[in-house]
Parts: C-alpha cells; sequence; structure tokens
C-alpha cells in the first residue's frame, strides 16, 4: 500500500476508513493475496485505522540514523 494521507482541515470524520476500505477492496479485487502496509509507532490514528480494517501486526521495525555532523 502506498502513502495515505487525510488532510488535516478532513480529520477526525471517519474518511481514513472509508479510503482504507477502498484501497483494500481494491489490491483484493485485482487479485492481491497478501497486502502490507506501514506507519509510524507514532501514528497512533493510521495504526488504530489499520487495527479497525482487520491489519494485522505483524512486525516491529526500528531504523536508527547515526548523528548528523556538523
Amino acid at each position: 500500500m502506498g502513502y495515505l494521507a487525510v488532510l488535516p482541515q478532513h480529520r477526525g470524520h471517519g474518511y481514513v476508513d472509508e479510503i482504507l476500505e477502498y484501497i483494500t477492496r481494491f489490491h483484493i479485487g485485482d487479485g492481491a493475496r497478501r497486502i502490507t502496509a506501514t506507519t509510524d509507532a507514532v501514528n497512533t490514528p493510521m495504526a488504530a485505522a489499520f487495527d479497525r480494517a482487520g491489519y494485522k501486526l505483524v512486525e516491529v521495525r526500528i531504523d536508527l540514523e547515526p548523528p548528523q555532523m556538523h
């Protein structure tokens, strides 16, 4: 799944659930046997949307970056 976002002025109306359902059904209709999606751990609204849509948490990944050199 590619990037999914709801503009700030449209958040809080359940649109993310409708968009996620549409994208999921699209991929299923196209023959997908597995759909994967990711979000940042701090993005709890998106994580909750994935949970409501029936997505299962199968991996937690931490990406570390080296300190910036000044």
